[in-house]
Parts: structure tokens; C-alpha cells; sequence
């Protein structure tokens, strides 16, 4: 009878062990805890109306592997980027399953999902690869064994790079080597693998950084790049620097604990986050509308499920051991059956392979101590650093105070700015950020350059402080007066503005309060006329849902500021009247009264 060969264990040991070791438990007891979870997202209430998204999911492929969570993986990260983050839906493409055909033709659309200033969210999981000339890619799911096909990253970058955003942002949960997610062969590289690209703004982050094979959270049912990436921006990372969180998720704090996650779970697996110029401050999570980031979980959490998850990879990397065992005995006990002098010799062979096999796990050791001494060195005493020569330009720079002067007239050299930014791009404090900052901010507006004004401001709310409801109020009546294009940010400001309403008092209050319930209303209002006007013009349905979603709105916000004009004494005929003509019917605004 026809057998199969008695290949040797150590030949197929490394390929079973890794596939144990990536995808986590599959034999062995069970956790006696879940995981933290990273989902559902939080709904902190923030919008972020320039800010877009594209999503890519490619899980079923028709000639590789599956790979493994992807599309969970890329549900859960849309989900983070529309409720937490507050990306609208319509500015959110999510293809998932895509060839590399489909992937390509989604490149062109990136300049419409975002505007100007914005924020463009991309991610990406699937497997990964190389192209034939060696350039890391997404897999398209029409890739075959020996025939990659899919996305180039720096085809992505590039094309990202144009559409004029403030900021790129570009995660990958794929590795770029013959092995994919979940421990699978996808063939040999066939050529040598090129750079990760970069380019200025763009912030690029992948599960690994090169030959690597992007591991599994099984406990956690996402791929582990992703499972800490959420928890970072869940507010896991808030203080990961210094130990001292203050409500929001900066990129370098994102991307330390991204780092640090795998060793927390003590997994040897090292993701791939640098940080391009300018891009540590860039703020990434915040809270919002009463809804707080989430704290990291304890250290003992994490040791219980570092000490869970090794046993449990232990136990899969056993069994799989267990199962080859038992294949290579049944070939033996089929060459015993069928005679001969092979039978004596598969006998040996057997005990030779199997006497005393051995399977290994790594596990990382993760020692507080080694965080708690980087937190030391970042807030408390850094180490010394030998002095070099210091220009004049930089050594005003450090005097914040004597330059309080020459900004109020907007009379700060352009060295000095110069200076003052990549202070602003080194400095951890978070009053010294937003020190520097106002100086940048005074100084643009006393020269009447409002073009640098609004980019200013903007990163300082976005990124530094947003707890000065009179900056709020003016940046949102700026963008207000800008028209409707840049209306939900106006909307998204105001609403900022009121959260802090508490720091005025009396008239003031009355008067700035009543001016945000007005702006929201009136730019409420002008985004619904528009929104008509396109639905008109084209009739589509995507237009009629946006034009019933702005007249919503407009009805909820005319409604708010005629509600407050009348409780507080204000005039109240023009928020009436805006309120008639959102509502179509007096009804809707009498029972205002």
C-alpha cells in the first residue's frame, strides 16, 4: 500500500511551533479571566468633520490562507474611528475583501474623504508581503503563492500625501514576510525587501517591522498590533510617558505603548512605531461630552494574562507536537502491517523522534521597574546632557517671558519662532506646550496673518489644550464665517466652547452662551441649505439622507438657543424665525415655550 514518507520532526517542528505560537490558545485550559476589552469604542461625542478614513479588510483570500481577525480587526478600528474619534460616516470608506485592482482604484477617492487641515485615518490588515521588486504590500485577496499582488505601501503613502490633509496616519496589522497571520506560509519572498517608506507628516505604524510574522491575541479575538493599538487609544497610553495621563492620547504616548503592550502580555513580538518629525505632540484620543478616557488596566492584570497566555501557547505548541506524534505513528503502524524490512526501521524512527521531544515558548519578562525609571527620567530628573553651543536665537527661546513682548506686537523673528517650535516639539510639560503655543498664536494675530492664526490655533486645541472656552469660541466663529464648508467644525468648536462655559460669570456668561447657541443654529442652518441645494442638484440618496440629517440638526440647535434667549431674557424673535424655517411649523417652536 502507498505510504506517506516519515518525514523527520525537527524538519516541521519550527512551522508547527510558530503557528502555535502566533495563534495563540487552541489546547489547554481556558483563561480564568478575559482580557481588558477594547471594544466597544468609546462614545466620547467629538466630531472631527475634516478628518477621513479609509479602511482596508482583506480576510478571505482565494488562493492563501485566511487571515485570521482581519475583518474583526478592521470593524473594531472603524468603529473607533467613528465614535471616539468622531469621523462622520460619509467621510469613511471601508473596502473590505479587496483585490489589488480595487485597492488602487480606492487611492483617487482619498481627496474626498478629507479636508484641508484634517486629519486621513488609513488602516490596513490582511496579510502582507513583497511585491517582485522587493516594495512591502498589502495583499490583494486575488495574490497567489510565487504571484504577490496587492498595495504598495509606498504607492499609499504617496498618494496619501497629496490629498492635503494636516496629518496621515497609516496603520498595518500584516507582516511583510513568506509567513501571515495566524502562522501560515504564504511562499518565499522573491526578491529582497525594500524600506518602509516615509514622508514628512505621514505617520506610518506596522504590526512588524520587516521579515516578521504579525502575531495573534487569541484571548482578545483581534491580531495583537491592533488589540494594544485600541487600548492605547482607548486611554491605556494616557501617562504611558510620564505617569501622569491629563485626558488625552498623544502619538508618542500611542506608540510607546504599543511597544511596551507585547512585552506586557509577554509576548517577544516588537511592532514597528516611529515617529516622524513634529508628530509626537499630535493628539490622537481625548475625552469629551462627560465621557472619560479609559485608565490602563492594572500591572497585575497584565501579569495574569502574560502567565495565561504562555501557558496557553505552551499547551498549543504540546498538542500540535502530540498530533504529528500521532500521524507519524499511525505511518509506522501501517508499514508494521504491511511487512517487509521497513517496519523495524520506522519503528526506530519513531522512538528516535519522539523520545523526548521539546517545544519552547519565549516569554518576556515585563519589569515595572524599567517603565517606572523611563517615567522618572521624563518628569522628574533627566539625565545630564553635555552642552553644546547655544545661538542666540535659541537662547531667547528658553526665556518664555521675554518674548511675551515682541509677540504682542507680533514682532517675533522668524528665528525665534523657529526656536519656539521645536521647543513646542520637544517639550513634555503640558504648561510649558500651551505657553509656547500662545506665544506662536498672539504673535500671528497682532500681525494680522490669519492664515498661520488658524493653523495655530487649531493645533493648539487639537493637540495642547482645548480648555479656553473664549479660544474655542473665536476659532469656531472664524471657521463659522468661512461658510458652510467648514461648518461642522464651527459646529464642533462651539460645542467645545459651551463644555467650559462654567469659567464665565454673569452677563458675560449670558452673552457668550446665547452667541454659541446662535452659531451653532445659524451654521446648523447653512449646512442644511446646502446640503438641499446638492440633493436637488443630484438627487442621489446619499444627498437626501445628508440634507435630512443637517435638517435635523438645524431643528435640535434653533430650538436650544430659542429655548435659552427666552430663559435668560434674551431677544428671541431671530432664533424663532430660524427655528420656523427648520422646522416648517410653529408646533415644533411653541413647544419651546
Amino acid at each position: 500500500m502507498p505510504l506517506r514518507p516519515l518525514t523527520r520532526l525537527r524538519d516541521r517542528l519550527p512551522g508547527l511551533l510558530l503557528a502555535g505560537l502566533l495563534a495563540g490558545p487552541l489546547a489547554g485550559p481556558a483563561a480564568a479571566a478575559p482580557p481588558p476589552p477594547v471594544e466597544p469604542p468609546l462614545r466620547t461625542g467629538e466630531r472631527a468633520p475634516r478628518d477621513g478614513a479609509l479602511i482596508f479588510a482583506n480576510e478571505a483570500y482565494a488562493a492563501l490562507p485566511q487571515a485570521t481577525w482581519a475583518d474583526d480587526d478592521a470593524r473594531a478600528v472603524r468603529a473607533w474611528i467613528e465614535a471616539t474619534r468622531g469621523v462622520g460616516k460619509r467621510s469613511l470608506l471601508f473596502v473590505p475583501n479587496a483585490d489589488a485592482r480595487t485597492m488602487e482604484k480606492a487611492l483617487p477617492k482619498l481627496k474626498k474623504l478629507v479636508r484641508p487641515g484634517g486629519t486621513l485615518w488609513i488602516y490596513l490588515s490582511g496579510h502582507g508581503g513583497l511585491l517582485p521588486d522587493g516594495r512591502p504590500a498589502l495583499l490583494g485577496t486575488d495574490a497567489e503563492p510565487g504571484a504577490p499582488r496587492g498595495l504598495a505601501l509606498d504607492e499609499l503613502v504617496a498618494a496619501a500625501s497629496k490629498v492635503g490633509a494636516e496629518r496621515v496616519i497609516v496603520l498595518v496589522d500584516a507582516g511583510f514576510g513568506p509567513t501571515g497571520r495566524g502562522g501560515f506560509e504564504l511562499g518565499a519572498a522573491a526578491a529582497e525587501a525594500r524600506p518602509l517608506p516615509e514622508a514628512p507628516g505621514v505617520l506610518l505604524w506596522t504590526a512588524t517591522r520587516d521579515g516578521g510574522a504579525p502575531e495573534l491575541y487569541g484571548p482578545g479575538r483581534h491580531g495583537l498590533f491592533t488589540w494594544s493599538l485600541l487600548g492605547a487609544l482607548r486611554g491605556w497610553a494616557d501617562g504611558e510617558l510620564d505617569g501622569q495621563p491629563d485626558g488625552q492620547v498623544s502619538a508618542e504616548e500611542a506608540a510607546a505603548f504599543v511597544r511596551r503592550a507585547p512585552a506586557l502580555l509577554g509576548r517577544p513580538a516588537a511592532p514597528h512605531a516611529p515617529l516622524p518629525a513634529g508628530a509626537a505632540g499630535w493628539t490622537l484620543a481625548m475625552g469629551g461630552a462627560g465621557v472619560a478616557l479609559q485608565p490602563a488596566p492594572p500591572l497585575a492584570t497584565f501579569d495574569a494574562l502574560a502567565a495565561e497566555d504562555t501557558a496557553a501557547r505552551l499547551a498549543a505548541a504540546e498538542a500540535r507536537v502530540r498530533e504529528e506524534a500521532a500521524a507519524f505513528w499511525a505511518d509506522a503502524q501501517a508499514q508494521l502491517a504491511a511487512g517487509g524490512p521497513g517496519a523495524e526501521a520506522a519503528l526506530r524512527a519513531f522512538i528516535a523522534e519522539f523520545e523526548r521531544p521539546v517545544v519552547k515558548v519565549e516569554r518576556v519578562v515585563h519589569l515595572a521597574e524599567v517603565q517606572a525609571a523611563r517615567q522618572r527620567l521624563a518628569g522628574g530628573a533627566p539625565a545630564p546632557v553635555e552642552a553644546g553651543p547655544v545661538s542666540e536665537a535659541a537662547a531667547r527661546c528658553d526665556d518664555l517671558v521675554a518674548l511675551e513682548g515682541p509677540a504682542m506686537l507680533g514682532e517675533l523673528p522668524p528665528g525665534e519662532r523657529e526656536c519656539l517650535e521645536r521647543r513646542l516639539a520637544a517639550e513634555r510639560l503640558q504648561t510649558t506646550r500651551s505657553k509656547i503655543s500662545r506665544l506662536l498664536i498672539v504673535n500671528a494675530e497682532v500681525k494680522a496673518d490669519v492664515g498661520a492664526w488658524e493653523r495655530l490655533v487649531q493645533r493648539h486645541l487639537q493637540d495642547i489644550d482645548r480648555s479656553d472656552p473664549d479660544l474655542c469660541m473665536r476659532y469656531a466663529i472664524h471657521l463659522h464665517k468661512q461658510g458652510p464648508e467648514l461648518g461642522e467644525d464651527a459646529i464642533r468648536w462651539a460645542d467645545v466652547a459651551l463644555e467650559n462655559k462654567q469659567v464665565w460669570a454673569g452677563d458675560e456668561h449670558v452673552k457668550k452662551v446665547s452667541g454659541l447657541f446662535r452659531l451653532r443654529a445659524e451654521a446648523a442652518h447653512k449646512l442644511w441649505t446646502a446640503a438641499e441645494a446638492a440633493y436637488r442638484a443630484d438627487g442621489s440618496p446619499d444627498s437626501d439622507r445628508a440634507a435630512r440629517e443637517h435638517r435635523g440638526e438645524a431643528m435640535n440647535f434653533s430650538r436650544e438657543w430659542l429655548d435659552y434667549t427666552r430663559a435668560s431674557g434674551k431677544p428671541s424673535e431671530a432664533a424663532l424665525q430660524l427655528c420656523r424655517t427648520a422646522a416648517g411649523t410653529d408646533d415644533y417652536c411653541r413647544a419651546a415655550r
